[in-house]
Formats: structure tokens, C-alpha cells, sequence
């Protein structure tokens, strides 16, 4: 962890800061399991989470080109200080409230913590190969037999994650781009 916008920044939150907001989660085995791991395993679940959430499309831009994590970010309006009224041609703005340049949404904190647990509970999740979604799969005249629907390998993550991202990111995880070839 360092300096928030730092070149050296490899967190979102400290781990007294994780703590606290596990610690108002229910005592899922998630939980639990993040409540007897030790200290470096705590980090490392930390520092994981943060390369994950890095990897998302976030709206605006960094503050400076040597900050080495995606926030904070320049020209994000705040999630829920304005209303979309299209109906009527133009959002409604409630208030222009936009995130400063020294400023970590406290959704993007809370998603770091839920992520950090999940992954100390279920370290298989990086070794996912994304097969794992399908019961069979064909290659001759292509069959493919689904397991389950949603997001797999390092991208399944708890629904919980997904939300708090609302408001500050391009895209979601049900959008998908079409290329044509």
C-alpha cells in the first residue's frame, strides 16, 4: 500500500480498512476463512483483488500518467447526483458532484474488501481455465453443453463484487463486444 495515486500504490484500502468492512459482512465461509488467515495472506488476498478490479474499464481518466492503479480518476461524476431523463432529452442533474483527484470511491473500497475475501477462501478461482462453464464441449459440428451461465474463470466473482461498480465503470460484465471478421 502507499500514497493514493502514487507510481508505488498496489491497494485500493488498507488491511485495518479491509478489516472493518469484513467485518460487517455476514459470516459467510468467506469470512470466516479470511477471519483465521494470517496477516501476509491477507495482503496478498488484498493486493489480488486490486490487479482484478485494475482490469476494468473505468469511466474518465487517471489523474497522472505515472499513478500505477486505475483510481483515482479525473471527470467521474459521483453514482446517484443526477437522473436520467432521456424521456425528456437531457439528464436532470441533482447536484454536479464529481470525485477529486485524490479520491477512492468508497464502492470501489468495499468491492477490494468482498474480492480479497473471496479470493483467501477459494485460491483456486486464479487457476480457472474458463472450461469449467461446460459440462462438454465438441469440436467436430461444435456442441457445447453449459454447466452454468455468468461470468468463469478469474472473472467469476461474487454478484456482490459486481454492484459496486455501478456508476463508475464503461461496461458491465453482461456486455460483450461483437467484432465482425
Amino acid at each position: 500500500m502507499a500514497t493514493v495515486g502514487a507510481a508505488d500504490a498496489n491497494s485500493y484500502l488498507t488491511l485495518a480498512d479491509a478489516q472493518s468492512l469484513i467485518d460487517g459482512l455476514i459470516e459467510s465461509s468467506d469470512v470466516t476463512s479470511w477471519a483465521s488467515a494470517t496477516t501476509d495472506q491477507k495482503n496478498r488476498a488484498l493486493y489480488t483483488s486490486a490487479q482484478r478490479i485494475d482490469r476494468e474499464r473505468f469511466l474518465g481518466s487517471k489523474v497522472n500518467d505515472t499513478q500505477s492503479m486505475q483510481w483515482p480518476r479525473s471527470g467521474v461524476r459521483k453514482p446517484d447526483t443526477y437522473i436520467n431523463t432521456y424521456a425528456t432529452g437531457f439528464p436532470f442533474r441533482i447536484v454536479e458532484d464529481f470525485f477529486t483527484d485524490t479520491e477512492i470511491p468508497e464502492q470501489l473500497k468495499k468491492a477490494q474488501a468482498v474480492l480479497a475475501a473471496y479470493l483467501n477462501n477459494n485460491k483456486d478461482a486464479l487457476d480457472l481455465t474458463g472450461l469449467e462453464a461446460f459440462t462438454s464441449i465438441n469440436a467436430g459440428s461444435v456442441s457445447v453443453t453449459p454447466y452454468r451461465y455468468g461470468a468463469v474463470g478469474f472473472n467469476a466473482v461474487p454478484p456482490m463484487f459486481e454492484r459496486y461498480f455501478n456508476g463508475l465503470r464503461i461496461s458491465g460484465p453482461s456486455n460483450i463486444a461483437v467484432k465482425r471478421s
